[in-house]
């Protein structure tokens, strides 16, 4: 399941959502308020990758492209960065 580190997102977007379940779980609880004092820009960079990101994957996956096939016979992009060959991840 985590050979090929293709569910890595998953695990990562699973952690975030409980981290700010948590956060507003305790707010419940507690009554508090949570608020970012944090620097401004941050925001707006966050924001700029998140919206970029997204016109991207649009862009790049064009009409009628779904998620990657196993089948197809290209590999994940795990293995794609870290120049893995389609055979070496499957023994």
């Amino acid at each position: 399941m985590f050979q090929d580190r293709g569910n890595l997102i998953g695990l990562l977007l699973l952690g975030l959502c409980a981290v700010v379940a948590g956060a507003l779980i305790w707010q419940i609880a507690t009554g508090n308020r949570l608020q970012y004092t944090g620097p401004t820009w941050l925001i707006w960079v966050l924001a700029i990758i998140i919206v970029g990101g997204s016109l991207y994957g649009l862009v790049r996956g064009g009409s009628g492209r779904r998620w990657p096939n196993p089948q197809a016979g290209q590999p994940s992009w795990w293995s794609r960065l870290f120049g893995r060959k389609n055979d070496e991840h499957q023994r």
